[in-house]
């Protein structure tokens, strides 16, 4: 089948307008013969490479910037000769023609570039080469600058999640200490305690043990945000794992008036996953709608299917509303449901449950109506997919 040249290059009659639109667009415009001696070098090409036109045009390419020869620049510009265009992409290449940075990018050795080498024609053959140079160096110290910042920000993220673990870990030891004498001094293992005392001694341990939970939150915060927390799989029985969620907090349920309901599938039900990362997130989502909510019920729900796990946690609170929906996986952030008064807490709850559910391949999402309540669905798959062999 024979090749139309025609569409395949640029005709030469096009040229002066080409040279034109260069001006215009800020393109260095370079036409070259057969024999790849310059024939044309538009005035942008002149200004960034600071080589007069009339100093360029005659002379060959490859013997002015003697860099070019032997390599893939040399390459496409032949390839042009044959009616092949090549689209000489930065990220590949750098640069085209080695030509100097503008002023103020010093720190770039050479002018960045993204080029266009095309054939162009004559009376129906191909007889030259035209190249479009753009200059892109503006642009590519703004992208390092972007990944600069983007790798300071994750510094300092690290950082802070590190402080917050050795921090954690510094109150936790001597808060265990504490915790250990109260039970020694509950106990009477150091003589006789009056009612009263145990009264007081009841609620010291009570806020230690409180100081604790939030220790251990933020200690969990800290692993998963440093990318650190791992999942340890085992096989269990759901529907036991949520009998156990509800055992644990119904006394705080019955301390508040609520009803705490569960509806869960007849019988067990088998699942891979890691249980105690499970369960923290269900004591999360249960904990955290029995705090928010002051009057009514708290329902956990169990289905499955054959290959996937849905626990749903409802509650008859205030709900959320949908300018606050954005913020309720923030760390460190707590809507206030009540818009009346904050709730205790660190705010970590639901952004580790969301990371420990996408930590056991799963999702963590929530829907909410202001005045009838919010539901947490928790999607888990009911088996982990075998890790791939390598390679023999």
């Amino acid at each position: 089948m024979p090749v139309d040249v025609a569409e395949l290059a640029i005709d030469e009659a096009s040229l002066p307008v080409l040279l034109a639109l260069g001006e215009v667009l800020e393109l260095g415009v370079v036409a070259l013969d057969r024999d790849l001696v310059v024939r044309e070098w538009n005035r942008w090409m002149a200004a960034a490479s600071d080589i007069p036109s009339a100093e360029m045009v005659g002379q060959p390419l490859l013997e002015r910037f003697d860099a070019l020869r032997g390599g893939p620049a040399e390459a496409a510009l032949r390839r042009a000769l044959d009616g092949a265009t090549t689209v000489w992409a930065h990220r590949f290449h750098r640069f085209l023609l080695p030509i100097p940075a503008p002023a103020g990018y010093e720190r770039f050795d050479r002018m960045q570039q993204s080029a266009r080498i095309m054939p162009t024609s004559r009376a129906g053959e191909f007889d030259g080469v035209l190249v479009l140079v753009q200059d892109v160096t503006e642009r590519v110290a703004r992208e390092e600058e972007l990944r600069d910042a983007v790798q300071r920000a994750e510094g300092a993220s690290q950082a802070k999640s590190e402080f917050l673990a050795s921090m954690s870990h510094e109150l936790r030891t001597p808060l265990a200490a504490v915790i250990g004498y109260m039970d020694l001094l509950e106990g009477g293992m150091v003589g006789p305690v009056a009612p009263q005392q145990q009264v007081f001694l009841g609620r010291v341990k009570a806020a230690a043990t409180h100081l604790m939970s939030i220790i251990e939150e933020i200690l969990t915060f800290a692993r998963v945000d440093a990318g650190k927390e791992e999942a340890y799989w085992e096989e269990l029985d759901a529907v036991a794992l949520a009998r156990g969620v509800e055992e644990l907090l119904e006394p705080q349920a019955l301390n508040k008036g609520l009803a705490l309901e569960l509806a869960l599938p007849p019988g067990a039900v088998r699942m891979t996953t890691d249980g105690t990362k499970l369960r923290q997130i269900l004591i999360n989502l249960v904990g955290n709608a029995l705090k928010f909510t002051d009057t009514g019920r708290v329902r956990l729900e169990v289905d499955a299917t054959e290959s996937e796990m849905r626990f749903c946690v409802q509650d008859t609170g205030p709900g959320i509303s949908p300018a606050d929906m954005t913020r309720v996986f923030d760390p460190f952030t707590q809507v206030d449901q009540s818009l009346k008064r904050r709730k205790g807490g660190t705010g970590l709850g639901l952004p580790v449950s969301r990371r420990l559910a996408e930590l056991l391949g799963g999702a963590l999402t929530v829907e909410s109506t202001v005045g009838e309540g919010t539901a947490f669905t928790l999607r888990l798959p009911r088996s982990v997919a075998p890790a791939t062999p390598p390679a023999s």
